[in-house]
């Protein structure tokens, strides 16, 4: 598999979803059943992923250190890092410079969240596809609020603009980049736009121009999310209690994915179920 390393950008100050957001970290909010942060990471596992690097705020480096340790009990390996200032998603790729060793890694932004039966096939088969790099393209009704991509009907870019006011296409791409060592090359090549920060659109603009960007257009049967607000989070929320009931499926849990991919023994994976406080959450756990 060409992917073997991921990072998580969990830095935002989460303002959308004041004042919630006062005392407690966006990506620790709850999405239904389990924190937000959990389904970024649950992503990158199921792409494959066992290496991890958490870049989150100054005041939730410790926080996110309790919560997931080193990693060890799932069979990863993690790593934290603090993005001291917001200047926007291409930053990550500087701050994990040396996490990414010149290899080819997966970006994901902590309040994107993917729902759906063949997701770990779909990740694991753009993970191993050998392209420089890969971004998803989802359909959605308010392409303004994103990066849009617009293609020709053979499915060729024709175009690549971000939050445009009148946007040329439906799709856009969500909070998942595949990328190898050369974004490092173009991020030290971009300026910050208008609005004082990095634009990741940017960074894909140059894979474009070098003709080595692949999309991989998700599925019909395969939901995203970006639950930046509120009313995104209670959509997401009420769409995964509904998923796991109709599926009888956990989704996003970290501790069923590492048993699922070998990571860790059924052993293992009782004593994690050991730690868990008696909740609805070790209850579903205690089934698989």
């Amino acid at each position: 598999m060409q992917f073997k390393k991921g990072i998580i950008l969990a830095a935002g100050k989460g303002t959308r979803l004041s004042p919630a957001t006062s005392v407690v970290s966006k990506p620790l909010l709850p999405v239904y059943d389990k924190p937000m942060l959990y389904y970024a990471l649950a992503t990158l596992m199921h792409a494959g992923i066992k290496e991890v690097l958490f870049i989150s705020k100054q005041e939730d480096h410790k926080i996110f250190k309790k919560l997931f340790k080193d990693g060890k009990n799932l069979g990863m390996k993690f790593k934290y890092a603090v993005q001291k200032k917001a200047v926007g998603i291409p930053d990550a790729i500087r701050i994990g410079e040396k996490f990414i060793n010149k290899k080819p890694f997966i970006l994901a932004l902590a309040d994107n969240i993917f729902v759906g039966t063949g997701l770990d096939k779909l990740l694991k088969k753009t993970a191993s596809s050998g392209a420089k790099a890969t971004v998803l393209a989802v359909k959605v009704p308010n392409p303004q609020k994103s990066g849009v991509i617009q293609f020709d009907k053979n499915m060729n870019i024709l175009s690549l603009e971000e939050k445009p006011i009148k946007p040329k296409s439906n799709f856009i791409i969500p909070g998942l980049y595949f990328f190898n060592k050369d974004s490092l090359n173009y991020f030290k090549s971009i300026k910050k736009s208008s609005r004082g920060e990095f634009e990741i659109i940017d960074i894909i603009k140059k894979y474009l121009e070098a003709s080595n960007l692949n999309v991989a257009p998700l599925p019909k049967h395969i939901k995203w999310f970006d639950t930046g607000d509120a009313n995104e989070m209670l959509i997401a929320s009420n769409f995964i209690q509904k998923y796991q009931e109709d599926n009888n499926e956990l989704v996003a849990s970290i501790e069923a994915i590492a048993l699922k991919n070998k990571w860790i023994t059924r052993i293992q994976f009782n004593k994690l179920l050991e730690k868990i406080p008696n909740s609805q959450y070790q209850a579903a756990l205690k089934k698989l």
